[in-house]
């Protein structure tokens, strides 16, 4: 624990990953919670757009139009500190829960946001599913690693095959990459 990259200037094909990012206690308090049958997930009907054949489960914890919108955001504080995140460059932190499936299959290419903000995912459980970047760029879904890049990056989710679900927390806000205590892996 304990680097701090400081600043880096952000590009349209940069991207970070970090192993062990939170403590192994503050990553088991997040991930019990949220892979417990106690969790409330939502039927979503469209992975990357609404009717768009696929279908997900999320959480919404925080969007900009509304605020927190779930009981459970407190839940996120190691995460929401380690990014240096507040209420002011918050854009939204959403939960997605894929269902295992027959073959890995690409959810659906797309950006997050078209305003110059930054995309975080933390993956929750290690699996063989991936995020695939349309520049090339790969990141395996391992548990207690964050990818950062810029919310303009063209990517897609891929499902997994080993596990009965792949489970990651999405965040989008407005900040240069700025990360402090982690561990690089």
């Amino acid at each position: 624990m304990g680097c701090s990259l400081g600043s880096l200037e952000k590009s349209h094909t940069e991207m970070k990953i970090i192993d062990d990012y939170l403590s192994e206690y503050q990553f088991k308090q997040i991930q019990d919670l949220m892979m417990s049958n106690m969790f409330p997930w939502y039927y979503n009907d469209g992975m990357v757009n609404e009717y768009d054949g696929k279908y997900t489960f999320i959480h919404g914890f925080y969007d900009i139009d509304n605020g927190v919108n779930s009981g459970f955001f407190n839940v996120l504080d190691p995460l929401i500190d380690n990014l240096k995140l507040n209420k002011n460059n918050l854009k939204r932190i959403k939960a997605n829960l894929n269902l295992k499936t027959s073959s890995n299959d690409k959810t659906g290419w797309h950006i997050d946001r078209c305003d110059s903000s930054t995309t975080s995912i933390f993956y929750l459980n290690s699996n063989n599913g991936w995020t695939q970047f349309k520049n090339g760029g790969k990141v395996e879904s391992v548990s207690n690693r964050m990818v950062i890049f810029d919310s303009e990056l063209e990517h897609t989710g891929v499902t997994c095959t080993d596990q009965n679900r792949r489970v990651m927390i999405n965040f989008n806000y407005d900040q240069e990459y700025m990360v402090t205590g982690c561990s690089l892996g």
